[in-house]
């Protein structure tokens, strides 16, 4: 049923997304769904894609941008508008009431939403659980892909039954090949994960080098055992220990050792304990002399279902005997067998090449290849061609956990998958996970079709995650996922042949967005997340997925017959082909093809209708990209929010500076030239209202990085500076988008961190207010340049902190050092910084040795900086610390004065 609107048909003409957006609510259920999005939308944990960006928020985004008074909600609360106790009546000009929509299954009864964008499909999906009618273009046939399988709906029935015949073909004879000796029992245990290390000969004498950094392999099974779990350099037995960084001896061999130190690599090079000098040797030129390194077995993570013991193992003859009986059946049946022997696409995100990676086949050993060519020539045989595309998804969701990339998370106890981070980065020691899965581990094929089965379940009983009063609710039934897929946009609303009461509400376009085969003006609203300029080369890293989902869907799509997947139209900035023309993609690219893509997106929509995307980018070049696309594609921004993206610390953010919040941005067609404007009084609004609301969000509880701090500023740039163009002028003349955007750098730089770093700098040194404030928050890594740039405003060079061992420089990267691997350069020092006390104490506490030797280190500086440090770290561990030291040195005092 409709519901009136106070305004009735005098209601504003601007969309409530333009006056007003619940930050501070959406920013509490997102920042708990960035943490735990299996759990608040399983629909988006089917796959991988890179930089998805949260449902919570892009919900709220359609829900204001569509909402007017003739929004509707289905189901049961329908009756309940006008009882008491209902849903309010909403003030168009005064929007707030809108937000007691966000849980009702809200329905737009067909309104179109256009995504030129779209990625892992969120706008999507989202769109068609609020009832709207979804056109999403994306040039990667992967995300294309994966996107079409969220949406498209399955009898579960028929997909369980279709996983149950694929275990019963090949999933029972590939387990045969992941089974080890059980230590406690008479029957073979199943193998959850293989330890491998790469071994390199020492180009002095010649004996092989295992890659090993340190000899732990785990850290504690149970909170109750302290212990750790480690290799003997000598004899490879694996046994456990209390603690890993002093001298242990091995129960085999008697070998003494500290499992801590005993590793051989250091960065790039690696040093041979065979020679009496223990040469240092670069990894990469002797993989240039003597090929892709070897790897040796020498452990296995294991559980016994008969004794429901779970532990770790060395590895032994009969492990080693059974690869070598993969192998051997790998070999015999390769030629039949679906591999992808395509060369490696060379690009920015790609650290393997040089270690002698060419070949996407190579990634994997051979027992992985023969498991998974197994699954997937299987899989082609089904006849249906939808349950087949679902467990094609799972299959390729699976890739990302059994390669030779992943690696184990030690502290705790984990596998990772090759995507840690953004790239492919090579690893010394990979593990090597259980294709098809047992009771325990994680990224198995059995394991990821229970997680898209998970998401197809959502789709058919949706629920919604909010909170209330601090405590995690669920509202059940907001917004089923049905998607109905025609290739033809202009059959949308059409009947589905063979459905009753089904009609097409979606079009899923493969190709670039610069042409969209879509009617002009028929679009009511374009909800986008583009590319983030130099962020992530979406096309690169997904060509690992394509190779394998190519040999299955070639056939039946055109987008997956290329050898690998298009990156000459891809919007990013990738400087690293400068060579190359045809992979070569500066900032003019970037901006020329997100222009044409916004102007695109400017035809299709309704002349009443808005564009809204996120963004963020830690430098100038990112955001002043984006606002010439914006504006030469006509169109000006008319509000901005600043809303919680990824979760800190997340590898699409690593190397970057750690930006916690997104900018909703939010645009309108240009209708008339403004009036014209002097860069001054301009400047003076950005400044204020982006200190009132960098105040509003530390209030309300938000650690704001600097990169935060810029990119709240750069959008207020962004929305008061397009208000006005092309009419704004500076000293008589036109200011361009680049000078307006350059100088909001000397605003974040020379006012807003300037307060933050005296009330710092009020409380310890100079030195180390600068480093909490501009080095803290990036991540592991931060780049040289980067940092260079914003200290050199504070008088402070990169050498100083690297200096003082705060950062560790490795090529144009600098390395954020631990407490712990600073412990002994702060020993060392005559007068420690207050950030080096802090970080003493906080190793001193890792060592259990904190009630012993804190005197030294403990003063209202270094209590200071602890407290900081839990701040910006989100580690409350500093805090307690804090708590402690503070405690004893002021039952010290008195004692003293008694």
């Amino acid at each position: 049923m409709p519901y009136p609107s106070s305004g009735g048909s005098a209601m504003t003409d601007r969309r409530p997304i333009e006056i007003s957006f619940p930050i501070d609510q959406v920013n509490e259920i997102a920042e708990k769904e960035a943490h735990a999005k299996r759990y608040y939308r399983p629909v988006y944990t089917m796959h991988k894609w890179w930089a998805r960006r949260l449902g919570s928020v892009f919900r709220t985004m359609l829900l204001y941008s569509l909402a007017d008074g003739e929004m509707s909600v289905r189901g049961e609360r329908q009756s309940t508008f006008q009882e008491e106790n209902g849903l309010p009546e909403i003030d168009w000009d005064n929007p707030d009431a809108l937000w007691e929509y966000y849980l009702e299954d809200v329905d737009f009864d067909g309104k179109t939403v256009l995504d030129p964008f779209m990625g892992g499909g969120t706008s999507i999906v989202e769109s068609l659980r609020l009832g709207c009618n979804a056109i999403g273009s994306e040039l990667n046939p992967v995300a294309w892909f994966v996107v079409k399988k969220e949406v498209e709906p399955v009898e579960l029935d028929e997909l369980d039954a279709a996983f149950e015949e694929l275990e019963a073909s090949v999933g029972e004879e590939i387990q045969d090949y992941y089974r080890t000796e059980c230590p406690h029992c008479d029957e073979h245990a199943d193998a959850m994960y293989y330890f491998w290390v790469k071994e390199l000969p020492c180009r002095n004498c010649g004996e092989n080098v295992p890659l090993f950094k340190d000899y732990r392999l785990s850290n504690a099974r149970s909170s109750k055992d302290d212990h750790y779990n480690v290799i003997c350099p000598d004899c490879w037995h694996i046994f456990e220990t209390d603690d890993y960084r002093s001298e242990t001896t091995c129960p085999e061999c008697s070998c003494e050792y500290v499992p801590k130190d005993a590793g051989h690599v250091t960065r790039k090079n690696y040093t041979c304990p065979h020679c009496d000098e223990h040469p240092e040797m670069s990894i990469i030129e002797s993989v240039e002399r003597f090929g892709k390194p070897e790897e040796s077995l020498y452990a296995v993570e294991y559980y016994c279902p008969e004794t429901d013991e779970k532990g770790y193992k060395p590895a032994t003859e009969f492990d080693r005997e059974l690869f070598a009986e993969a192998e051997s059946e790998f070999e015999e049946k390769r030629s039949e067998l679906p591999i992808p022997e395509t060369e490696r696409y060379v690009g920015t995100s790609d650290f393997a090449r040089k270690h002698g990676y060419e070949r996407y086949d190579q990634m994997f050993n051979t027992r992985q290849l023969l498991g998974l060519s197994k699954i997937l020539s299987e899989i082609d045989n089904i006849e249906d061609q939808n349950i087949k595309e679902l467990l094609l998804l799972a299959f390729s969701s699976s890739l990302a956990y059994n390669n030779m990339f992943c690696e184990y998370d030690k502290p705790y106890n984990k596998l990772t998958g090759i995507y840690k981070r953004h790239t492919i980065t090579a690893r010394h020691t990979p593990v090597e996970n259980n294709v098809w899965g047992t009771e325990y581990g994680r990224g198995t094929f059995s394991g990821e079709f229970d997680k898209m089965r998970a998401g197809k379940e959502f789709c058919q009983n949706p629920y919604e995650k909010y909170v209330e009063n601090g405590e995690t609710k669920q509202r059940d039934g907001v917004g089923k996922i049905e998607g109905f897929v025609t290739d033809d946009p202009d059959r949308i609303g059409d009947p589905v042949e063979g459905l009753e009461d089904a009609t097409y509400n979606i079009h899923l376009r493969c190709g670039t967005s610069e042409y969209l085969p879509v009617e002009d003006e028929s679009v009511d609203a374009v909800v986008t997340d583009p590319p983030y300029f130099d962020n992530v080369m979406y096309a690169e890293v997904a060509d690992f997925y394509y190779v394998w989902l190519k040999q299955v869907l070639e056939e039946e799509y055109d987008h997956f017959t290329a050898e690998l997947t298009p990156k000459a139209s891809e919007a990013v900035v990738d400087r690293k082909g400068e060579d190359n023309v045809e992979t070569f993609r500066d900032e003019g690219h970037f901006i020329e093809t997100l222009t044409n893509v916004f102007s695109e997106s400017h035809d299709k929509l309704k002349d009443d209708g808005i564009m809204a995307f996120t963004f963020h980018h830690k430098d100038t070049e990112g955001w002043s990209s984006v606002l010439k696309s914006v504006l030469n594609a006509g169109f000006y921004v008319t509000s901005l929010y600043p809303i919680r993206g990824e979760m800190r610390g997340s590898t699409h953010i690593h190397e970057k500076a750690n930006i916690e919040y997104d900018m909703i941005v939010v645009c309108r067609k240009r209708a008339e030239d403004p009036e014209t404007v002097s860069w001054r009084s301009l400047e003076d609004e950005i400044y204020f209202r982006a200190e009132e609301e960098i105040n509003r969000l530390e209030e309300s509880g938000s650690r704001l990085t600097q990169g935060d701090i810029f990119a709240v500023t750069m959008g207020k740039c962004l929305e008061v500076y397009s208000r006005h163009f092309p009419n704004v002028t500076h000293e008589e003349s036109e200011m361009s988008v680049d000078d307006a955007v350059g100088t909001i750098r000397d605003i974040v730089d020379e006012q807003l961190m300037e307060e933050r770093i005296q009330t710092l700098s009020d409380e310890m040194d100079a030195l180390s207010a600068v480093y909490l404030t501009y080095v803290l928050g990036r991540g592991d890594t931060v780049s040289y340049n980067s940092l260079n740039k914003d200290l050199r405003t504070r008088g402070v060079d990169v050498a100083e902190l690297v200096t003082e061992r705060l950062l560790q420089q490795e090529g144009d990267q600098l390395a954020v050092l631990s407490p712990e691997k600073r412990a002994e350069a702060i020993e060392g020092k005559r007068d420690p910084l207050a950030i080096d006390r802090a970080h003493y104490l906080r190793y001193l506490y890792e060592a259990d040795r904190l009630a012993q030797e804190f005197g030294k280190w403990s003063d209202t500086e270094s209590i200071a900086a602890l407290r900081r440090l839990a701040e910006i770290e989100n580690d409350e561990d500093y805090a307690d610390i804090a708590d402690y030291v503070e405690e004893r040195t002021d039952e010290q005092l008195d004692l003293d004065d008694f």
